[in-house]
């Protein structure tokens, strides 16, 4: 007992260590990226955009605080209170998506987003389609053996190497979930499935070339290694969900940092620029989004036999025969009260 207790122990330092590590390279690429901003000769400070940003900023803080204050006024016993303050949320939120169809051109900046959002919804289809699959759903219960991990592995293979050809460009530079997409398989079936799968989609992407060809193919490797690890040291066990997200978050962020370093400081720093908030929006809502999927599939159905059923049918009944019986016997000992009086 001890000894199982201390390799948790063990393993859950390691996982600590890898977020960690995947932490500080966020620290180093938003340093890194400061630094280029400042000493570019060309950077000119957005302020209509800056402006924007704070103004959105703080409309979300003005939102929030009179959200989360909301419920302690039904207690002063004047509803008129509660629905003035929704009154007030509602009139702040239509002057903010006023200002900005005014001050900012929205089209040209949700519009990648919403097709960043397309590609995201066709992967998650066929990544729906995967958890219908019978080795899938053997590994969710337990039952790893050596044909669900090879059946497993194609699958994830073929579709992180379907990812890298479905992209969204943004000013020529593509941007897509394929790092998503090893991840979950590293995840969700161990080192047989996450390290083979990573590195074959990783080659895929070294073969159709470019600047970044390199740096995006070995963090494809890297995403199924880091996956798989933390598998083993979680015990084959699912992370939670929120360290899922987390973990996708920090190894975009990482990923950015290794084309940062492997790539001229005239194209990183812009192709960074170009798809960081992209792959983090569709990485992040991916991860969450599969993970409802997976949670939803996996909860025990419950199914009650018609015999289990008319048992379950007879205890009510005998329950309420028996609250009418006390009720029976105190009226009797109320009329042998006034017999004896």
């Amino acid at each position: 007992m001890k000894y199982k207790r201390n390799k948790f122990k063990i393993n859950n330092a390691r996982i600590n260590i890898i977020f960690i590590l995947l932490f500080i390279s966020n620290i180093i690429l938003y340093v890194a990226f400061l630094n280029n901003l400042y000493y570019d000769s060309n950077f000119n400070i957005p302020f209509e955009t800056l402006n924007n940003i704070l103004t959105m900023v703080s409309a979300i803080i003005i939102l929030g605080f009179i959200s989360t204050r909301l419920p302690q006024f039904r207690n002063l016993g004047d509803s008129s209170i509660y629905e003035v303050c929704y009154l007030i949320i509602i009139g702040i939120l239509s002057m903010v998506i006023s200002y900005f169809n005014k001050t900012a051109n929205t089209e040209m900046f949700i519009a990648p987003y919403m097709e960043m959002f397309k590609v995201l919804s066709v992967m998650l289809i066929f990544m729906l389609i995967v958890t219908k699959t019978m080795p899938f759903k053997n590994i969710m219960k337990g039952k790893i053996t050596r044909k669900n991990q090879i059946l497993c592995l194609i699958i994830f293979s073929i579709l992180g190497c379907i990812a890298s050809l479905y992209h969204v460009h943004v000013n020529n530079t593509p941007a897509n979930v394929r790092t998503l997409i090893i991840m979950i398989g590293g995840l969700f079936g161990g080192p047989f499935v996450g390290i083979p799968s990573g590195i074959i989609a990783g080659i895929f992407r070294f073969s159709q070339g470019g600047v970044t060809a390199f740096p995006c193919a070995l963090s494809t490797v890297l995403s199924g290694i880091v996956g798989s690890l933390i598998y083993v040291w979680n015990g084959k066990k699912i992370l939670r969900s929120l360290h899922s997200i987390l973990l996708i978050f920090y190894f975009i962020g990482f990923e950015m940092l290794l084309i940062v370093m492997l790539t001229p400081n005239n194209i990183s720093f812009q192709f960074v620029e170009d798809i960081y908030p992209l792959m983090l929006f569709a990485s992040v809502m991916g991860m969450a989004l599969f993970l409802m999927i997976v949670q939803e599939q996996t909860q025990p159905k419950k199914e009650i036999s018609y015999e289990e059923f008319r048992i379950n049918e007879m205890e009510n009944t005998l329950e309420e025969h028996m609250d009418r019986i006390e009720e029976l016997e105190e009226e009797m000992d109320e009329l042998k009260n006034e017999y004896s009086d």
